[in-house]
């Protein structure tokens, strides 16, 4: 007995459509014979089973997954149960694991291209030593931080928030728990998010752990319309916006100084806190003013280690107003308590290191070379929005983003899907994001980029079986 043992006792008299499989399927799930977390029969093997196109069965996988009743894996298939959105991005595996396997990653957003092990080797060391020195204490520590470690902090915020005092600096777990702190530091107990319509998963998956309703805010190509915010503004209980201002991930986008400046307006109208996130900002240092130069009277700035540096050293921070600061430091202590002083010193003296700015400026200059080979390779790309290392794909009228992002893990290349991305799966449109510094090796790169312009030259693989 097999999950279509069912269609395939029926054949040839009612050959197996798209939509009797979407019904049959259906009918085991809510039966329960087909429990959640049951992976169904790949493409290809329910296809030769039921006699039909492998594009029909992906049809009738691809209803189901709109509709809430499974959702795909890249790389591992399709479940059955609606994803997890708290947990269903980045993919598990790990860059060395897929590197290990012969996969060529471009999922996930990681800067392997110039490797930062020699930097955060040689902060830990020295942080070890100082802890068995006692300059570093073993106990707790105050929530937001030691003070040496939010003046670290402070001054390398400075490029986006002039001025900056270390009192209005938190230390947090890195750049997603600084999100996750202002959400619930400013839009819980009624309030809502406004967010980009695509957007960062960890938007999504902070907002739905927390119980948070979050609106899609339409955009266009200078990002966020204002048009859009104050529209989902009035109809809604907005009390909070997330802004990408500097490369926008997934799609690459950065603001012009004229959409910051009227997307600003539109948050003091209304009253918002304008969290912005500058994760990608060492990228883009001739950059506009940010909306912590605009309104820094409404604006939490948020940041990171792990793209300019490395995962590893997981350190995040929050700059802003005191008051609003203190919001989020009461958060983090009831919540994380505070961040490893340990780590914190390491994070601190690494960025007063000189080879910080230097693995910038060498990160600026490879993504740029990967830019030009992706943007010759793979046409129809904006050359301007790949400055930022993320390239937001369109795939051709033949194709749908899962169906791409399936075949490309086939031929070893791991992609992301669109409605990763999106605050409202169903709206997902056809694309996918490829992360071009990740991948460590620039030969294996390119070797990447051409096996998937490869196949966009090609259609979908289909069965003359059956239409």
């Amino acid at each position: 007995m097999t999950i279509f043992s069912q269609i395939t006792a029926d054949a040839p008299a009612r050959p197996a459509t798209a939509r009797s499989i979407e019904t049959h399927l259906r009918a085991e799930i809510a039966e329960g014979r087909v429990p959640a977390g049951t992976r169904l029969p790949p493409i290809r093997e329910a296809a030769w089973q039921l006699g039909c196109a492998p594009a029909t069965v992906a049809r009738a996988y691809r209803s189901l997954v709109v509709a809430g009743l499974a959702h795909g894996e890249v790389g591992r298939g399709t479940f059955v149960g609606a994803t997890d959105r708290r947990v269903s991005f980045p993919p598990g595996a790990s860059a060395q694991t897929a590197a290990d396997a012969g996969v060529i990653d471009f999922a996930v957003n990681g800067f392997q291209m110039h490797d930062a092990a020699p930097l955060v080797s040689a902060a830990l060391e020295r942080a070890t030593a100082r802890l068995s020195a006692g300059a570093i204490p073993a106990g707790y520590t105050a929530s937001a931080g030691r003070a040496e470690d939010r003046e670290a902090a402070a001054a390398y915020l400075t490029r986006w928030r002039p001025g900056l005092d270390a009192r209005e600096v938190v230390l947090t777990h890195g750049a997603q728990s600084a999100l996750s702190a202002a959400f619930q530091a400013f839009a819980a107990r009624g309030g809502a998010i406004a967010c980009d319509a695509v957007t960062y998963p960890g938007v999504i998956g902070a907002a739905v752990a927390l119980g948070i309703p979050l609106h899609p805010v339409a955009g266009d190509g200078e990002g966020m319309r204002p048009d859009a915010l104050e529209a989902v503004c009035r109809r809604h209980p907005v009390s909070l916006v997330v802004v990408m201002p500097d490369v926008q991930n997934p799609t690459g986008i950065s603001m012009t100084q004229a959409r910051r400046a009227d997307l600003a307006a539109v948050a003091a109208r209304q009253g918002l806190t304008i969290v912005e996130d500058q994760i990608y900002g060492f990228l883009m240092p001739d950059a506009p003013a940010g909306f912590s130069r605009l309104v820094p009277e409404r604006t939490v700035l948020v940041s990171g280690l792990s793209k300019s540096v490395a995962p590893v050293l997981r350190v995040g921070f929050a700059a802003g107003p005191v008051e609003r600061i203190r919001h989020i430091e009461a958060v983090l202590n009831a919540t994380s308590l505070m961040v490893s002083p340990l780590l914190a010193d390491a994070a601190s003296w690494v960025l007063e290191q000189p080879e910080l700015s230097e693995r910038a400026a060498l990160l600026r200059a490879g993504i740029a070379s990967r830019a030009d080979y992706c943007h010759v390779r793979l046409p129809g790309l904006d050359r301007e929005r790949l400055a930022g290392g993320i390239a937001w794909l369109p795939v051709p009228d033949s194709w749908t983003a899962d169906g791409f992002a399936a075949e490309a893990a086939s031929l070893g290349v791991r992609v992301s899907p669109a409605r990763h991305f999106c605050v409202e799966p169903r709206n997902a449109p056809q694309a996918v994001r490829l992360c071009l510094a990740n991948v460590a090796q620039d030969a294996r790169y390119e070797e990447g980029i051409d096996r998937l312009a490869a196949l966009l030259a090609q259609a979908p693989r289909t069965s003359s079986i059956m239409p």
